[in-house]
């Protein structure tokens, strides 16, 4: 009589216990939060192990506050500490990230944003002026209290809290995302000195429907930050493959080298992708050339014409 074949081990979260295995199992998720969440659990409950430096440890941060609209606060200030403990250099950059993307998205507005007024913060304290037109987008929503602290770390970092001088530190060329500074520094000023009504309603109250009415970005908090250039979105990527030991210059397809590579998005943004290196891939102009037609907007392609008896990747 056959024995009957042992059914298949089933691998978990729990089951890995090195960060490259969770990093890894994290990108194959296309980060799905639950993922994430888990890995740094697993990373807590193992934190004697993490070693100063680890790229997977770092990524593994990374993903997780940049997931600023899921509520696991007290588990994010543990990665925001973790980070600044494992690689200091690089946590300002993730705060960064951070804080662009919270300014460019809807806000919940049940929630304080504890962790993210943190890295707000930090980022005033530590002089980031990469992160003003941020900020004072974030400052000009009126959603207290997170828009509070954001025009604070503004006047910190403009070192004056006078509107002129925020309007001219906006301004200058080294942030051309600020593209309304008269504007934006007005919502700075709104956020630091409300204007007081004389009314029925609370201030609690009149507070709870600013925040509800602003939760979405505004026509203008968009057009207050600039959308990113390609010449700058394929440096941002590229920099995001080599921290992940990748080289941003060798084609994903044929592995060659070649000065007409681009990167681009496996999952795009369009449809949930990330920017993490596990949903990056590059490609040189022949292998652009072949993608298939509903993929022709991964990439912002002028390799030339596409040749239809190419055969197709097969990468998507």
């Amino acid at each position: 009589m056959r024995r009957p074949h042992p059914a298949p081990e089933t691998r978990t979260v729990t089951d890995l216990s090195t960060p490259s295995s969770l990093r890894r199992l994290i990108e194959e998720s296309d980060h799905a939060f639950a993922v994430i969440e888990k890995a740094v659990t697993t990373l807590r409950d193992r934190i004697e192990l993490i070693e100063p430096g680890d790229e997977d440890v770092i990524e593994i941060l990374r993903a997780h506050l940049l997931a600023i609209n899921s509520p696991s606060d007290v588990l994010k200030f543990f990665s925001l500490e973790l980070l600044e403990r494992v690689e200091p250099s690089r946590a300002q950059e993730v705060f960064l990230q951070a804080v662009d993307a919270l300014a460019r998205s809807p806000i919940q507005p049940e929630r304080t944003y504890p962790v993210e007024r943190a890295m707000i913060k930090k980022l005033g304290e530590g002089q980031a002026t990469r992160a003003l037109p941020a900020l004072a987008v974030l400052a000009g929503r009126e959603v207290y209290p997170l828009s509070r602290t954001a025009a604070r770390a503004v006047a910190t970092l403009v070192g004056s809290t006078d509107q002129e001088a925020i309007t001219d530190r906006l301004k200058r060329d080294d942030l051309p995302e600020a593209s309304r500074p008269q504007e934006l520094s007005e919502g700075v000023s709104r956020a630091l000195w409300p204007t007081r009504r004389t009314s029925s309603k609370s201030s609690q109250e009149r507070r709870r429907e600013l925040t509800y009415r602003n939760a979405l970005p505004s026509a203008a908090g968009a057009a207050a930050l600039r959308p990113e250039g390609e010449r700058g979105r394929q440096r941002r990527l590229s920099s995001i493959l080599r921290s992940a030991s990748r080289d941003p210059h060798r084609c994903g397809n044929c592995d060659q080298h070649d000065e007409s590579i681009k990167i681009g998005h496996v999952v795009p943004s369009s449809r949930g992708g990330t920017d993490m290196p596990g949903n990056l891939v590059a490609l040189c102009g022949d292998c652009r050339r072949k993608l298939p037609r509903s993929r022709q907007d991964l990439f912002d392609d002028d390799s030339g014409p596409r040749a239809t008896e190419l055969p197709q990747l097969n990468l998507f």
